[in-house]
């Protein structure tokens, strides 16, 4: 296999030097090709270059990388991205619902390794559908979808169509509005940290993680069963209720 080759682009000269520098311990399979200090520049080069991947800070005098990646699309130039970026709470959580990969600076090594190995193995047909959705993400204060792994690539869903996800050991199985179930190798922990901050969203049991928004009604009845919209019936956790009620009284269901 030919080397990957990779474009840096970061407004910061130490920024670049570090990750380049980083970089270098995989010169194996990696070639750095040029670096650039905007994104006017970053595309430009990007044209000339046709990298198979680029390092792209996110925030940046003028033209952000979002911007920058937006221009990509639009242009049919399709490079896998890895964003690069300091906290940023809407940032990581667009990351996270969209499966695109990004790389928290300060840069941990191994990190950095994982990034490249996810590229070596990465799936060329749902790139640009990804960047979409994470585009879309970031820019929305409230994101819209998240993409599901799935075996054979990646599942696009509505937030809103979630009615609850039941845990199935390392597995769960996302049911939803207009889709049989989904089954993923993810286990439940992942989906509540991914839709953590969307209020509709609670874990009521152990084993699921619910949309209040698709509730039917809830039963006090014996430990207190909750009626999804489906049907489905889903016990109450009594360590759970609490915060159930409090979600209740804030949510106008």
């Amino acid at each position: 296999m030919s080397k990957l080759k990779a474009i840096i682009i970061d407004d910061s000269p130490q920024a670049r030097k570090l990750l380049a520098l980083m970089l270098d311990e995989y010169k194996k399979d990696l070639e750095i090709v040029g670096e650039a200090e905007n994104a006017s520049l970053g595309f430009e080069l990007v044209k000339k270059n046709k990298p198979d991947v680029i390092f792209l800070d996110i925030e940046m005098p003028g033209k952000s990388g979002i911007q920058l990646a937006e221009q990509l699309i639009k242009e049919n130039l399709n490079p896998e991205i890895i964003f690069t970026t300091a906290y940023n709470d809407y940032a990581l959580k667009a990351f996270r619902l969209s499966a695109i990969d990004y790389l928290l600076k300060p840069i941990h090594e191994a990190h950095l390794g994982e990034a490249i190995q996810k590229i070596k193995n990465q799936q060329p047909d749902y790139k640009e559908k990804k960047l979409q959705t994470f585009i879309d993400n970031y820019e929305n204060k409230l994101p819209k979808t998240i993409n599901i792994p799935t075996t054979s690539g990646y599942q696009f869903i509505k937030i809103e169509t979630i009615m609850y996800i039941k845990a199935d050991g390392s597995y769960t199985h996302i049911f939803t509005t207009n889709e049989k179930p989904i089954t993923v190798s993810k286990n439940l922990k992942y989906f509540e940290l991914a839709l953590e901050g969307f209020s509709q969203f609670i874990r009521v049991h152990r084993g699921y993680l619910i949309n209040v928004y698709q509730m039917k009604k809830f039963d006090k009845q014996n430990r207190g069963e909750i009626i999804m919209n489906d049907d489905a019936i889903i016990d109450l956790a009594r360590e759970r209720r609490e915060a159930f009620f409090k979600l209740l009284e804030k949510n106008t269901l």
